[in-house]
């Protein structure tokens, strides 16, 4: 697949075609990757809604075409459509200068300990805006705590695979957000991903934990690598909230750690039960950002309120 041909409409019938249940034709080069991540970021879509429509739902590209259009609007599928196209084009795109939001000493932290809390980052009222989002699509009422516990169909566990909505996107397109990855990549040439939300409601004698327990989202056939994971505290989550978790400094260790092992999964169920993580207290909008080397979890809710959040990260381009 050669990167200087390739234009949207074509693209969308080798990506259906990719992915098609049946009779895929899969693309092994690096360049598809690369488109294919590309795509998702400039159309802003999740990875579960697109999968979900092209395995159950797709009968050909020109219906692939206008699921988008209905998902997102003509005029943006315009815009989109261009930005692809020319940022496919141009393979190596020039990284243009960006202001540095963050301070020396949030730099030094950073290098030690592998992860970031920036307070106050985002305003309350679009905090409040996802929250009434997340409650609007449970039928959640947060004066009723026997509404706190519904069944969905995009609920899974503690992550709410919903990428669509004004309030979303005003979160992921925060230009303040952006700089802190800019400032932590060291370039403004990313993209914002289409990521989930997650509810974390409080847990009793009729509702335990749904979350992970400590892992790593790493791809192993590739390795860890410099990847930001982020997530945006939409309500205030001191400790025994649901706090995020994770393994202060590990990425100076991982490569160490895991030469131990077999695989990287009994290296990360040895780590589990001693004690190593530590929860990252927050207000709302407070953002936590972090190395994918860390090991890190959400916990359980032990107080009188649900958690909610917006996961936030991008991929760097060219």
């Amino acid at each position: 697949m050669r990167d200087s041909l390739i234009s949207i409409s074509s693209f969308l019938e080798i990506y259906r075609l990719h992915h098609h249940p049946k009779h895929p034709e899969k693309q092994k080069d690096e360049s598809f990757n690369k488109a294919e991540q590309l795509f998702l970021n400039i159309f802003q879509l999740g990875l579960f809604e697109i999968y979900d429509f092209l395995y159950t739902k797709c009968v050909d590209t020109d219906h692939f075409k206008h699921w988008i259009i209905d998902l997102k609007g003509q005029d943006f599928f315009n815009t989109a459509s261009i930005q692809f196209n020319e940022q496919h084009i141009n393979n190596n795109p020039h990284k243009i200068d960006f202001p540095d939001i963050l301070t020396t000493g949030q730099h030094t932290f950073w290098n030690a300990h592998g992860y970031l809390k920036i307070e106050k980052l985002v305003n309350e009222l679009d905090c409040d805006a996802v929250c009434g989002l997340i409650c609007k699509t449970l039928n959640i009422d947060l004066t009723d705590s026997q509404t706190w516990y519904p069944q969905h169909e995009l609920l899974q566990g503690l992550m709410l695979q919903k990428y669509q909505d004004d309030a979303i996107a005003n979160i992921r397109n925060n230009v303040q957000i952006k700089q802190v990855f800019s400032s932590l990549y060291n370039h403004d040439n990313i993209f914002a991903n289409a990521e989930k939300l997650s509810y974390n409601p409080p847990v009793n004698q009729h509702f335990s934990f749904k979350g992970s327990p400590l892992h790593w989202d790493i791809d192993f056939q590739i390795g860890p690598r410099y990847y930001i994971q982020g997530l945006l505290y939409l309500n205030d989550v001191p400790a025994h909230l649901g706090a995020f978790t994770v393994i202060p400094g590990f990425h100076h260790q991982i490569d160490e750690y895991l030469a131990n092992f077999d695989d990287p999964e009994t290296a990360i169920a040895a780590l589990r039960n001693k004690g190593l993580e530590i929860p990252i207290e927050g207000k709302k909008g407070d953002l936590i950002v972090w190395l994918q080397s860390l090991p890190h979890a959400a916990s359980p809710n032990y107080a009188d309120l649900p958690r909610f959040v917006q996961y936030v990260s991008f991929n760097e381009m060219g």
